[in-house]
Parts: structure tokens; C-alpha cells; sequence
């Protein structure tokens, strides 16, 4: 009978051994997974078709990493010019996911079918590659009027130099005309539009023209008033860079499409004294005629110098600009084997994608780690190319007698004194504590202690301690203790295998979400559209409060323009009146707010807060209706 109790124990024992390990099997590969982001690489290009005159965008993105190396393909008639690298940080469904991108700018030297291999890349976990890459590039866009479609009754029309009495004109200064090999160059970019008529932009200015590349725009421009040749405009103003690719001199220009609405005169009354000559009837009840056009600047000729090959440093990587070089290392004290984080940190301006991390003088007794690096724009000296790069380095001493870390070195060509310049910083004292000494010690003495040591070893082989603490062996069992307990019968066991398995269920749940919300674009603009359409009636109520009715027709046309913009997959800028007329029925809300809001922005039409309640109450629930 106690032989089968102990049977059982013993296989209580077994089977609450296996539910811990399944348990921690089903932890591990389930949950776990769940929680951690895979890494993934991936390669887009976009746009995806482009003229010869132009560039596309090459993205190469890592997720689930925070650095990765690569190799970029040589394909015959493509350059590629790196512009870049981006780090980003997220916390999805409780997992912190990292991702880097490094972008590159493509050009191709003819019209034709090309292919972008494989690229491989590099990460601490192991290689990948990401698919390849098929693209047009067509000829350049010819220079002329392009009709639009039929049925809008609208021409695009060329607007170039001859700046008196124009509608709108472009003006492109660059900061100089004669520039290094990847050097950034301030350049100004101004819209000017003739006070009185109300202008749409359908793109940011475009650069057309060999040799260049026109750092990103920002979306916002800088909005003024100037007068030229005596004439009022609105000025539209961007603050951006070039960076010459390629020896020798270029023609470039910048281009900008836009949709302008002209004012059409009203025909006065046959009576000199009609109340309806006076000039507000004439603004109020005017009509308005929209005409496309291209606002183009006149070409001009800049300039690109190739680097001097007399004293190009070793460890130049293509800084060019002017900088300043500060290093800090902590912690200065520390023991043998300990980590030592250096802080370097690129000031200044110029072309900081080319910026690396600054180097040891000398790497003879140490042991260093792969930098990270972040860019920082200059808040007290805000402008293009301005800015800071700071630098974060682990390094190890592999000798213990070190006393001081080497002196760093940082190389850059200086446009203006045409040199190649080297920051240097000073080396930082090191206190190494805890090195071990070994004493001389004389053989004699030496010697008669490997003796004394054998000696005691040999006692100790022959004298056997006693053995305790060890109870007498048994051969009848004992008494049997009946309330011995299995671990999977024990409470607290119970309640951490329903948690594991309720944790499992929720990160199932939350993947299955995840998974179901990145397939299903429409479910990510329904989601835009609300998140826009909750700030945007926000923005209405408060021009409700304060019964600001041009500000009110204002935000509902933005409103209507976002909502349309995502459902109709163009750009929200771009759709203007002419646009709801086609798509839109004649008595469909959207259509009369925007209306409204055209006349009110041209003609001074004004609403009773009543009216603006009707709108606002009829606007939401039409635009709610879109999705």
C-alpha cells in the first residue's frame, strides 16, 4: 500500500513537472512572439515612374533594429546620392518596435527600363534582402501649355520672367552660383501673386535641371506682402538647400503648379448714378473664372567645383561646411573591463548627412563599439543645413595601464578658405583602479610553497572528513504525510497558469487586430478621417462661440477639402469648386458650405450664427456619411 502511495506521489510530482515546462513552452513561443517586433527590410522608390529631369526618393527601411549595413548595387545609368538617415520609435500593442531608414536620391543618365537589384542588409541578428525594384523613367516634361480634361474647360498656361504687371512670377536665390561637389547651398525660393486674386497651390515648387537636388520642402510656407514696380503681391517664401551632385555647369529653373480664380467684371448699369456701380456691389456680386497655370522661374547657370585631391585627409567622408567638434567621456574613473561612453557632437552648418562620427587618433589598446547618431536642428540659429550631430560611442580598454583617452579627430573641407580642415580634441585623463600587481618573489621561496601545497594536498586525500547531517539509511518506510500537496494543485500555480493563459489571449487578440488593421487601408482612412474630422469640428464650434463667420466658412471648406481629399485619394489642396460641381449632386451640403465659403473669401458674404449653425449641423452629418 505505501509502495503505491509513493508510486503516486512520485507521479503527481512527474505530471506537475511537465505542466511547468508546457506552460513555459507555450510562454515562450507564443507570447513572447506576440510582444516582440520581427525584423523586416524593405526598399521603395517612389514616385515609381519619373522623367529624366527629375529624381526619385529610395527608401531602405529596418525594422526591429536601431543600425544595419548595407551595399548599394551599381546599376549601369543610375547614380545614387545618399541624402540621409532616420531613426523612429514605436510602442505598439505594448511592444517598442525601432525601425531606421536611410534614403537615397536616384538619377538616371537615360530614358529606358531599369531594375534596382536586391539589396542586401546587414544586422546583428543575421542578413536579409529586400525585393527588387522596377521603374520608368520617361523623357523630360516638355516645357509647354498641357490641356487638362474636357469636360473642366481649363488650360494649363506657362507663366515665366517679366515680373511688371503679372499675375504671379517665381524668383530661386541661391546663396551662390558656384559650389563644391556636395555642398549645401541656402537658397530662397519666393510665389509672388497679385494682391486681389485668390490663388490654390496644386504642388510645391519643383526643381527642373541637371547637377541639383532641392533639399524637401516643408509644407508651410512663410506668407508676406511686397511691392514690385509698384505693384501689390502676396508672397509666398521657402527656405530650403541645393546640393550639386555632379561636376560642372547646369541650367536649373523651379516650377510650381497652381489654379488661379480671377475676378470677371461685372457689367455696370446703363445709369451713371446706379447704387450698383458703387465698387462693394461690384465685389460682392463679381464672378470668378479659374485658370490654370505653371509659375515658372527664369533658368540660370550655377556651378559645380569638384573637390581638390591636395590634402584630402584619410578619414574624409564628405563633410563639407563649416563645424565645431566638443567631446565629453563618462565615466573618467572605473574599474578594468568597464564601458566608457564617449559624446561627440558636430556643430555648425552644412551637409550633415555626410557627417560621420568623429575618430580615435589612435585605436591601439582599445576596443570600440558601432556610434549611434542623432541630428538636432539649431533653435537659436534656425536655418537650412544649421544644426548639430551628436554622437554616442561605447568604448573598452583592453590595457589596464592606460591613463587617457586618445585624442579624437574630426575632418571637413571649409568652402570658403577652399581647405581641408581637421578638428582635433583634446585627450581625456582615465583613472583605471583595481589592476592586479604581482610582487618579485625569490624561487627559494616559491618553491617551498608548491612543496607545502602538495603536502597538505596529500593529507587531505588521506584523512576523510566524517560525514553529517545526513540521516540513517531506511529500508521501511516512514510515515506517509497525507497532505502533500502536487505543485498543480497548489492555488498560487493555478492562478499564474490562468494568467499566462489570459496574457496569451489578449496578445492573440491584440496581434489578430494589428495584422487585420495594417491589411486594410480603408479601416486607416477611416480612421484619418475621423481623428481630422473630430479637430476640424472642434475648430468650427469654437468660430461658433466667438460668431466668427469668415473663420467658420474658412475651416469647413478645409474640412470638406481633408474629408474629399481621402476619399477620393487626391490631394486635399488640389480640389477646389470646380471639382464638387462634377462629383458632388447640386443640392449636396458639402457643395453650398464650400460655395459659401468661396463667395465669403471673395466677396465678403457674411452668416448669421443661426445660418452657421444649420451649416455646421448639416456638414457633420453629411461628412460622417462619407465613410
Amino acid at each position: 500500500m505505501k509502495s503505491r502511495n509513493r508510486k503516486k506521489v512520485q507521479g503527481n510530482r512527474i505530471l506537475a513537472k511537465e505542466l511547468s515546462l508546457g506552460c513555459l513552452v507555450l510562454f515562450v513561443f507564443t507570447v513572447v512572439p506576440a510582444l516582440q517586433a520581427a525584423i523586416e527590410v524593405s526598399a521603395t522608390l517612389s514616385p515609381g515612374s519619373f522623367p529624366l529631369d527629375r529624381a526619385a526618393a529610395l527608401n531602405i527601411t529596418a525594422t526591429g533594429v536601431r543600425s544595419f549595413q548595407h551595399d548599394i548595387p551599381e546599376v549601369d545609368g543610375l547614380n545614387f546620392h545618399r541624402r540621409g538617415q532616420s531613426t523612429q520609435m514605436e510602442l505598439i500593442n505594448g511592444a517598442l518596435s525601432s525601425s531606421v531608414t536611410l534614403t537615397y536620391l536616384v538619377q538616371a543618365d537615360r530614358v529606358g527600363s531599369f531594375t534596382i537589384p536586391a539589396i542586401q542588409v546587414s544586422t546583428k541578428d543575421g542578413t536579409a534582402m529586400t525585393r527588387e525594384i522596377p521603374f520608368e523613367v520617361t523623357a523630360p516634361q516638355a516645357a509647354t501649355i498641357t490641356q487638362q480634361s474636357a469636360s473642366t474647360g481649363a488650360s494649363t498656361t506657362r507663366l515665366r520672367s517679366g515680373e511688371a504687371a503679372k499675375l504671379a512670377f517665381l524668383r530661386v536665390t541661391p546663396a551662390k552660383e558656384r559650389s563644391y561637389l556636395g555642398e549645401v547651398v541656402p537658397v530662397q525660393i519666393q510665389v509672388f501673386f497679385r494682391e486681389g486674386i485668390k490663388a490654390n497651390l496644386n504642388s510645391l515648387p519643383q526643381l527642373h535641371g541637371e547637377g541639383y537636388v532641392l533639399q524637401q520642402l516643408g509644407r508651410e510656407p512663410v506668407q508676406t506682402r511686397e511691392h514690385v514696380n509698384n505693384t501689390s503681391y502676396s508672397v509666398l517664401t521657402w527656405e530650403s538647400v541645393l546640393s550639386g551632385i555632379k561636376e560642372g555647369a547646369h541650367e536649373i529653373s523651379m516650377e510650381i503648379d497652381a489654379t488661379l480664380l480671377l475676378p470677371e467684371q461685372r457689367r455696370g448699369s446703363t445709369s451713371a448714378h446706379s447704387m450698383f456701380n458703387d465698387p462693394f456691389f461690384n465685389s460682392f456680386f463679381s464672378s470668378y473664372q479659374e485658370k490654370n497655370v505653371k509659375v515658372a522661374s527664369p533658368a540660370r547657370t550655377l556651378t559645380v567645383l569638384p573637390l581638390p585631391e591636395k590634402g584630402k585627409p584619410k578619414d574624409f567622408s564628405g563633410a563639407i561646411g563649416d563645424f565645431q567638434l566638443s567631446v565629453s567621456a563618462n565615466p573618467v574613473e572605473l574599474s578594468p573591463g568597464d564601458p566608457i561612453t564617449l559624446n561627440m557632437i558636430v556643430s555648425g552648418q552644412g551637409n550633415f548627412d555626410r557627417v560621420q562620427a568623429p575618430k580615435l587618433s589612435t585605436e591601439k589598446g582599445w576596443k570600440t563599439y558601432t556610434p549611434s547618431s542623432e541630428f538636432l536642428e539649431d533653435g537659436s540659429r534656425p536655418g537650412p543645413g544649421r544644426g548639430k550631430k551628436v554622437f554616442e560611442q561605447a568604448i573598452v580598454a583592453k590595457d589596464a595601464t592606460l591613463q587617457e583617452i586618445p585624442a579624437i579627430e574630426f575632418s571637413y573641407f571649409d568652402p570658403t578658405a577652399a581647405l581641408y580642415k581637421t578638428l582635433s580634441a583634446n585627450p581625456i585623463p582615465l583613472t583605471i583602479q583595481g589592476e592586479v600587481m604581482e610582487t618579485a618573489m625569490p624561487e627559494s621561496i616559491k618553491k617551498e610553497l608548491r612543496d607545502e601545497g602538495t603536502e597538505s594536498a596529500k593529507s587531505e586525500a588521506v584523512v576523510e572528513p566524517p560525514v553529517s547531517g545526513l540521516a540513517p539509511l531506511q529500508l521501511v518506510p516512514g510515515y506517509m504525510d497525507k497532505k502533500l500537496t502536487p505543485l498543480f494543485a497548489r492555488q498560487w500555480f493555478q492562478l499564474v497558469a490562468v494568467l499566462l493563459f489570459v496574457f496569451l489571449a489578449i496578445a492573440v487578440i491584440m496581434k489578430m487586430r494589428a495584422v487585420r488593421y495594417a491589411n486594410n487601408p480603408r479601416l486607416q482612412r477611416d480612421k484619418e478621417m475621423k481623428h481630422l474630422l473630430g479637430l476640424g469640428m472642434k475648430k468650427i464650434e469654437q468660430s461658433l462661440t466667438v460668431n466668427d463667420a469668415k473663420g467658420f466658412l474658412e475651416t469647413c471648406r478645409k474640412v470638406i477639402q481633408e474629408q474629399l481629399g481621402l476619399v477620393w485619394e487626391v490631394s486635399s489642396a488640389a480640389i477646389t469648386l470646380a471639382d464638387l460641381k462634377k462629383r458632388l449632386p447640386e443640392d449636396s451640403v458639402l457643395l453650398a458650405v464650400f460655395r459659401a465659403a468661396d463667395e465669403s473669401a471673395y466677396g465678403g458674404q457674411e452668416l448669421s450664427q443661426q445660418e452657421m449653425k444649420e451649416f455646421a449641423d448639416r456638414l457633420r452629418s453629411e461628412l460622417e456619411g462619407l465613410r
